[in-house]
């Protein structure tokens, strides 16, 4: 399966990571969408975004993680 943002699918789900700088938010979305934890992740200067499609059951279901500055 395509994980691609344009992709269609049953549930889309979205969540905004709001709090302090430099206690982590970036790792997460990161973490999520690609399996990966960098210790040297640079500030998020606006708001980025990962998301990530999996299948469960027949259904398709879309997670998207919103990264906001802090």
């Amino acid at each position: 399966m395509a994980d691609s943002i344009d992709e269609e699918c049953d549930y889309l789900f979205k969540a905004v990571l709001i709090g302090d700088s430099g206690v982590g938010k970036s790792n997460l979305p990161t973490r999520f969408s690609k399996d990966e934890f960098r210790l040297d992740s640079k500030p998020t200067i606006r708001i980025e975004f990962a998301y990530r499609t999996i299948k469960v059951g027949h259904k398709c279901i879309k997670a998207q993680i919103w990264d906001t500055a802090g």
